[in-house]
């Protein structure tokens, strides 16, 4: 396949900062490619570094909230906005993360059937709501999630994360990336 990046201009590789080449090598060496995500948003630098060092300070694991937890609330909220981008690119680091593809593929696709804990449940229901309906979170909510064992500093990262890929999920539907098609038969 061949499908185009972006409807937006792509940097050439060369004329990128020395850090987005480094970047760019290191993905490489890591996934065998670079991510499309970074390909589309090069030609705006300096958007894409302040991005994705908020990006990766919010996806770092803290004790209360792994990595695992924080890829479930990106692929529910991304099946929320349909964004295929970050379906595919997040529904692959959540199949390597769990290591169990087809429980990651029912987390993606249909969270409430997929067997997870009340824990789990409640942070991707809330995930969900703030989503689809955030006029009607209330206080309430947060008390639900402490009620199951989250602190403080993780519902913040929960809302945070939530709001993040939202972001990211506009973004990218609205630049019209696509995915790249290895990540399809990745961790499988």
């Amino acid at each position: 396949m061949t499908d185009r990046i972006s409807w937006f201009p792509i940097a050439d590789r060369e004329t990128c900062a020395p850090e987005t080449r480094a970047l760019f090598e290191q993905l490489e060496s890591k996934l065998g490619f670079v991510p499309n995500v970074f390909q589309a948003f090069a030609w705006r630098e300096t958007r894409m570094n302040k991005w994705r060092a908020h990006f990766e300070d919010l996806m770092t694991p803290s004790e209360g909230l792994g990595k695992v937890e924080r890829e479930m609330i990106s692929v529910v909220v991304s099946m929320q906005n349909q964004c295929l981008y970050c379906l595919t690119s997040h529904g692959f680091a959540l199949r390597a993360m769990m290591k169990d593809p087809v429980k990651a593929d029912r987390v993606v696709l249909d969270y409430r059937r997929a067997g997870l804990s009340e824990k789990h449940m409640a942070m991707l229901d809330f995930a969900v709501k703030l989503t689809l309906d955030p006029v009607t979170v209330a206080e309430e909510d947060i008390d639900e999630l402490r009620a199951v064992g989250f602190s403080d500093e993780d519902v913040w990262d929960i809302v945070e994360v939530t709001a993040m890929f939202n972001f990211t999920n506009r973004l990218m539907s609205g630049v019209g990336a696509m995915p790249n098609p290895e990540y399809h038969g990745m961790a499988r």
